[in-house]
C-alpha cells in the first residue's frame, strides 16, 4: 500500500486527514506543492505519520475527474502500510503518535522545557529533570513509558507529555493509567490553544481533566525566561447560570505552574475544579426546582398519581446530582411530614404546605407521635432555627411525649443501640438543610 490517507506536516507535528487537506487547496496550489516537492529545491515538509518518511503529493486520472492523494517515495525503506495489512486501527495510530513526537516543533519545546526546569533545580521546587528518560513500571520491565520531560516536583512525580497530534489523542489514553498506577502525575501541553476551536482528540484531554487545558507558547517561554518561572496558558471553564441551564464560560490566563492543583489519587494537575463547580450549580438549580414543587403551589394541587410520579422523578435527580446509591423510589408520608416542618422552621412560612399546620406545637405533636423517627433532626431544626423555644410551650402531654422520645434515645446511645432514625433521605436532608447535618 503506498497511498497515504494522513499526513503529518514534519514542522508542526500535526496530522491531518489528507482528503479534507486537499479539497481546502485549489487546483493551483497543488501543483506549486508538488513543484516543490518534486524539483531541484526538494522542498519536503510531508510525511508518513506511519514511517516518518517523506510522502509527496500524487495523483491519476484526466482533469476533470482526476484524483490527489499522497504516497511514499519509491524505494525509499519500508513502512508497515506497505508491507502489512494486518495492522489494526489502533495500532496505526499508535504509530502515527508516535511518529508526531519527533517533529521540529515537538523537539523544540520538548528540549526547551527540559532545559529551562533544570535550570530551576537550584530554586528547589523542581529536581531530578530529565528528557525522555524512560520509566519502568514496578509490574515488571515489559511495561515502560518515555516521556517528553520528567521530574520531581515537590516531593511528587511528575512527567510532562507534549501533545501536537491533535486528531490520535485519544489513543495515549492507556498512559494517564499507567502513570496513576506509578503514583505520577501527567501534565499534558499543548502548543497553542483555542478552546473554540478544538476537534475530538484536543476535547478528550481537557473535558477528562476538569475542563482544563495547558498550553505551552512562544510568550509563555518569554515570560518564563524573564520572570524566571515556569508559566504555561491556562484554559478552563467557569460554570454559570443564565435562566434555568448552565452555560460554559472559558477564562484564559497565564499562571504559574506552582498554582496547579496537584491531588493525591487524581493524577492531573488541574487549575480550576470545573467539574465540582458544575456540580455545585446543578445541586443548586435542583434545589430551586425541589423548593418550587414542594411549597409553591404545585406538589398540593396534583392528584395522588401525579404527585407519586413527581417525587419518584425528584429523587431519581437527586440520586444522579448527588452521586447517591441507596435514595429510596418513592417519597414516604414521613419524608414528607419532616420537609414541610423543617421548612416551616426555618422560614416560618405556611402557604402550600403538604400539611395544614401553622405552629410548632402541631408539627411537634404530628414528627413525634406519626413519625419519631426523624425526631432527632426535627429537635435540632427548633434548636436551630428557634433557639428561644421552650417545651412548657408545648403543653403537658406532649412535653412529657417529648422527653420520653429524648430518654429513650440517649438509652440507646448508651447500649450502643441503633438509635431508630430513619438516614434514607439523609443526602437530600443535607442539600436543603446543611445547617443540620
Amino acid at each position: 500500500m503506498l497511498r497515504v490517507y494522513n499526513v503529518l506536516d514534519i514542522r508542526t507535528g500535526k496530522v491531518f486527514d489528507t482528503q479534507r487537506f486537499l479539497a481546502m487547496m485549489s487546483d493551483q496550489e497543488k501543483h506549486e506543492l508538488r513543484a516543490n516537492q518534486l524539483g531541484e529545491d526538494r522542498i519536503l515538509n510531508y510525511a508518513c505519520p506511519v514511517c516518518d518518511q517523506n510522502v509527496y503529493l500524487s495523483g491519476a486520472g484526466p482533469s476533470r475527474k482526476k484524483v490527489y492523494h499522497f504516497k511514499h517515495f519509491p524505494q525509499h525503506g519500508d513502512c508497515p502500510l506497505k508491507e502489512r495489512h494486518d495492522l489494526s486501527k489502533d495500532d496505526i495510530k499508535r504509530i502515527m503518535y508516535n511518529g508526531a513526537k519527533e517533529s521540529d516543533q515537538h523537539k523544540k519545546i520538548k528540549n526547551w522545557i527540559g532545559n529551562f526546569l533544570k535550570g530551576l533545580e537550584p530554586q528547589g521546587d523542581f529536581a531530578r529533570v530529565r528528557i525522555e528518560e524512560r520509566i519502568k513500571s514496578a509490574e515488571g520491565k515489559k511495561h515502560w513509558r518515555q516521556p517528553d520531560v520528567s521530574c520531581i516536583y515537590k516531593d511528587r512525580r511528575l512527567v510532562f507529555e507534549l501533545q501536537l497530534n491533535r486528531t490520535f489523542v485519544e489513543v495515549i489514553r492507556g498512559r494517564e493509567d499507567f502513570y496513576a498506577r506509578e503514583n505520577t502525575f501527567i501534565c499534558w501541553l499543548f502548543d497553542g490553544f483555542n478552546p473554540h476551536d478544538t476537534d475530538f482528540g484536543e476535547r478528550d484531554i481537557f473535558w477528562l481533566n476538569k475542563s482544563n487545558a495547558f498550553a505551552i507558547t512562544e510568550e509563555t517561554m518569554r515570560l518564563s525566561e524573564r520572570e524566571k518561572d515556569f508559566l504555561v496558558e491556562c484554559h478552563y471553564v467557569d460554570p454559570v447560570i443564565e435562566g434555568n441551564i448552565v452555560k460554559d464560560v472559558w477564562i484564559s490566563r497565564i499562571v504559574s505552574f506552582s498554582q496547579l492543583m496537584l491531588t493525591e489519587g487524581y493524577y492531573k494537575p488541574f487549575y480550576f475544579d470545573s467539574d465540582a463547580a458544575k456540580q455545585k450549580i446543578a445541586r443548586q438549580l435542583l434545589t430551586a426546582d425541589f423548593t418550587n414543587y414542594m411549597w409553591g403551589g404545585i406538589r398540593k394541587n396534583l392528584d395522588n398519581r401525579e404527585r407519586r410520579e413527581r417525587d419518584s422523578s425528584f429523587l431519581k435527580k437527586f440520586a444522579f446530582a448527588l452521586k447517591t446509591q441507596g435514595l429510596p423510589d418513592e417519597a414516604s408520608s414521613g419524608f414528607v411530614s419532616i420537609l414541610d416542618a423543617l421548612y416551616f422552621l426555618k422560614t416560618e412560612k405556611v402557604e402550600n404546605l403538604n400539611r395544614k399546620f401553622t405552629n410548632i406545637k402541631q408539627f411537634t405533636n404530628q414528627i413525634i407521635y406519626l413519625y419519631p423517627e426523624y425526631g432527632l433532626i426535627y429537635c435540632k431544626a427548633i434548636k436551630k432555627y428557634h433557639p428561644n423555644f421552650k417545651r412548657e410551650q408545648l403543653g403537658d402531654k406532649l412535653k412529657k411525649k417529648v422527653e420520653d422520645f429524648w430518654r429513650k434515645l440517649q438509652e440507646e446511645k448508651r447500649e450502643g443501640k441503633p438509635d431508630g432514625q430513619n438516614n434514607d433521605y439523609d443526602s437530600i436532608l443535607q442539600l436543603l438543610f446543611p445547617e443540620l447535618i
